[in-house]
């Protein structure tokens, strides 16, 4: 009787651990991006870390007669009526600004009591308001005296990007984690 005990045990360990190996092995080991879809809400999730220099913006969006700004885009700018929102943090070798873009498309045309936010019409003829952060400009680094930007922040909109409007190319390395959403217009 104690044999078929220890036996009818050994058997259900045995079951039990191979269902659990069983159900890991189906189970994806390495995701850096997901869709999750519930009811109505739809969202796509992406995670980077990357370090990049700054690239000369497009001469359409600069003024005549102006220093091509220099620019990085850590979330490329959306055409699809969906939104960035999330969190990055960042160092860059020099003083920049940080801008999120959103779609520009006013319900009603906006008259000069009002005034318009600050846009851009960009080469692809998309129209964005922008946000630009300035809080992260001039933060002096004790251990090397130089000024540079750095910081973390949340984020909601269609692009985000690393900006100098002074033409001056630098470095960013920055770590962004956000999720696509759909507004409820």
């Amino acid at each position: 009787m104690k044999n078929w005990r220890i036996a009818a045990q050994s058997i259900i360990i045995f079951l039990a651990i191979y269902t659990i190996v069983g159900l890991a092995s189906v189970i994806p080991s390495d995701v850096s991006a997901a869709t999750v879809t519930n009811g109505t809400i739809s969202e796509e999730r992406y995670v980077g870390q990357k370090t990049e220099m700054s690239n000369p913006a497009s001469p359409l969006v600069t003024p005549h007669g102006k220093i091509p700004h220099q620019i990085v885009f850590a979330l490329p700018l959306r055409n699809d009526s969906k939104v960035w929102t999330g969190t990055v943090t960042f160092t860059a070798s020099k003083p920049i600004e940080i801008e999120v873009l959103h779609n520009y498309k006013p319900r009603s045309v906006i008259d000069t009591e009002h005034g318009e936010p600050y846009h851009a019409t960009l080469p692809n003829n998309m129209t964005v308001a922008i946000s630009t952060m300035t809080m992260f400009s001039d933060t002096p680094v004790k251990l090397t005296g130089t000024p540079i930007s750095t910081g973390s922040l949340q984020f909601t909109g269609s692009a985000l990007v690393f900006h100098k409007t002074r033409g001056e190319p630098f470095t960013v390395t920055y770590t962004v984690d956000a999720v696509t959403r759909t507004p409820n217009n």
